[in-house]
């Protein structure tokens, strides 16, 4: 199973994953792009440039679809994290930057989830610092959840859409729930 763990910066996607991946060792951890392209992106309180974030947005969509039907790979982050991201960056990116943007990444994130079979999304949760960082990771989360549940930018009208399933509750309920939906038969 393709599976994407989709959510807002702080909001326990590695935790999860790296559980998971204790209880499913068959599994391989794709990182989140940040995590190999992070010297070549700048990034402020406001998100990271239009231009990094698509860097971010093409490695995923090209991780993803690398990766055959049938694999057995979680993802820290889907390709909608780059639609979310770019809507909530109000304050670092002009209108007609986040426009352009949403844009241009729409058919390519459209088309990136049909190769997921699953993406689970985490949210922010708990009262955090009323800052910057906080508010803008409010934003995301925000953003997160009119694109998969709402689904806002109509990503999931296909048969062949990934399900999109939030996963509420402590750690503990987020790993039996990511543990159920990848067993056989699986429902959370």
């Amino acid at each position: 199973m393709r599976i994407a763990v989709s959510g807002s910066h702080a909001t326990g996607k590695s935790t999860l994953i790296a559980a998971f991946l204790s209880r499913r060792p068959e599994y391989v951890h794709e990182p989140e792009a940040y995590e190999t392209l992070a010297d070549d992106i700048d990034l402020t309180s406001g998100g990271p440039s239009p231009e990094g974030l698509r860097s971010l947005l093409d490695f995923t969509v090209a991780e993803v679809a690398n990766r055959p039907a049938g694999a057995c790979v979680i993802f820290e982050r889907s390709p909608v994290d780059y639609l979310a991201y770019a809507a909530a960056c109000r304050k670092a990116w002009s209108a007609p930057e986040a426009a352009a943007f949403l844009h241009s990444a729409l058919p390519v994130v459209r088309e990136s989830v049909r190769h997921l079979d699953l993406i689970v999304l985490l949210s922010a949760s708990g009262a955090g610092r009323p800052d910057e960082d906080e508010r803008f990771r409010r934003r995301v989360d925000e953003r997160l959840r009119r694109a998969l549940v709402d689904d806002d930018h109509d990503l999931f009208g296909s048969r062949d859409s990934p399900r999109v399933v939030e996963l509420p509750g402590s750690p503990q309920r987020q790993l039996e729930g990511l543990l159920r939906l990848t067993s056989v038969g699986g429902r959370a």
